[in-house]
């Protein structure tokens, strides 16, 4: 009978039915109805979509070899297994290995087999079951694999049965014995070791109750000496940084004095030019001197709890344009170029004048270090409901040594600028401080000679533009 899905023989005897298909060397599996033509030798003319097949019905042989049944591969966490492998669990190939032991840890098994019996294998069955996990056999068709996940320690055995394309099968197959071992924890030996270990425990926290005063006694003395020993540490990391702002702020304050004699000695002489010279270079000094006076103090008030922290959602841009025309008064003095890429719609939820000093000390370093005609450019990036905030110039850059000492208190960081500005590395540790009072972050990407980018991050305003 031709049908839509191959050939199929009825034998009304005994009402047995089979199906032949493309693997068993039609044209097609797809034929006409009753497109079936009987010639006067007894052959068959079957007409399908692709052409037509020939049948001679007594030339059809049954097959009824008993195959063999093999396990051809063994993967673990579908990776094959080979006795080559490090810590492979096989001494010899799987088609060859009888038992099996396998560490909890080799949760996930699939094995791969196959009937050796080549008439027509995209007819052969199969079947498989482990003994100890299925309660009965599970018929996978012509599917030649088994995956297996999370065994519980035990004794097992695989088996596999297979047939051939006439459905004679090997009922015997192949099997293999698999040991699942347990965790450690989960040993006979553990357990004793883990009785016994709180038996002694036990015992041990009766002794050591007596000796937990004298040992309280000791520790006392010993937090006492620590503490003593890191207060010390901080009192002179402190005197040291303190002598250094001293030492910082006695040549300034030469300079002014100096200078000033000098501007009452041109004044006698109505030299107008030296005089404006000489007056510039005193308000420079001023100011810088007036600049670190001002971070000292403000440092002295984090170090007292007395700076107040008061975050408020913060406009980025606007607040750089209100301190913008002193850094480009700074810049203007040696022909630097400042760039503000700062987008308008940006807002932090930030202290105003923690914000406001972490970017006139990390703006005006960047322009001290930076030689004339160079460039200073301030932007801004939003990551992960942060905002990053980024000083980038193209100056004298530092080593890797220079920026390991960067924001400790106790590291004489007194660099000098491109023209001879001077400094003591007070503003960058208020800048970390003030940073990491935010809950943010701050560090410096540099190499010498290549300039430096300070990047701070700063948590965003929930109203913050996206």
């Amino acid at each position: 009978m031709t049908t839509g899905n191959g050939v199929c023989r009825f034998k009304n005897k005994n009402q047995n039915i089979k199906n032949f298909t493309r693997a068993d060397g039609l044209q097609g599996n797809e034929f006409s109805e009753r497109s079936i033509l009987q010639t006067r030798s007894g052959s068959l003319l079957m007409g399908g979509t692709k052409g037509f097949n020939i049948v001679y019905p007594e030339k059809i042989i049954e097959n009824k070899n008993i195959p063999d049944v093999l396990i051809t591969d063994f993967k673990i966490f579908n990776k094959s297994v080979e006795p080559s492998n490090e810590n492979s669990p096989l001494v010899r190939n799987i088609t060859e290995t009888k038992t099996l032991t396998l560490s909890h840890k080799q949760s996930v098994l699939t094995f791969y087999f196959a009937v050796m019996d080549f008439t027509a294998p995209e007819k052969n069955q199969y079947a498989y079951k482990m003994e100890g996990f299925d309660k009965d056999w599970i018929f996978s068709g012509n599917k030649r694999e088994a995956t297996y996940t999370n065994l519980n320690p035990g004794e097992y055995v695989f088996h596999v049965k297979g047939s051939n394309n006439d459905n004679v099968w090997n009922e015997i197959g192949t099997s293999i014995e698999i040991r699942v071992l347990p965790p450690w924890w989960n040993t006979l030996w553990f357990k004793l070791i883990f009785a016994t270990a709180i038996i002694f425990s036990l015992v041990s926290i009766v002794l050591l109750r007596f000796q937990r005063l004298k040992n309280q006694k000791l520790l006392l003395e010993k937090l006492v000496a620590i503490k003593t020993s890191e207060l010390n540490e901080s009192n002179a990391s402190k005197d040291k940084f303190f002598s250094i702002i001293a030492h910082d702020l006695k040549n300034p304050f030469s300079s002014i004095i100096g200078l000033s004699e000098m501007l009452i000695e041109e004044i006698k002489s109505s030299d107008n030019q030296a005089i404006k010279e000489y007056s510039g270079l005193i308000n420079v000094s001023a100011v810088r001197t007036f600049r670190l006076l001002e971070n000292l103090l403000e440092w002295a008030n984090t170090q007292r709890g007395k700076t107040s922290f008061t975050p408020v959602s913060l406009n980025l841009n606007e607040l750089f344009n209100e301190d913008f025309g002193i850094f480009l008064e700074l810049a203007k003095g040696k022909n630097i170029q400042l760039k503000n890429s700062i987008r308008d719609n940006l807002t932090i939820l930030a202290d105003k004048n923690m914000l406001k000093t972490i970017l006139r000390n990390l703006i005006s370093n960047a322009i001290k270090f930076t030689h004339k005609n160079g460039k200073v450019e301030v932007n801004a990036i939003i990551e992960n409901q942060y905002l990053k905030i980024s000083i980038i110039d193209n100056g004298i850059g530092m080593t890797k040594e220079i920026i390991e000492k960067l924001f400790k208190i106790d590291a004489n960081l007194s660099t000098r600028g491109t023209e001879n500005e001077k400094g003591t590395g007070l503003g960058l540790i208020l800048c970390k401080e003030f940073v990491e009072r935010h809950g943010g972050k701050i560090w410096v990407e540099s190499e010498d000679a290549k300039g430096s980018i300070f990047r701070f991050i700063l948590p965003l305003d929930k109203k913050s533009s996206h």
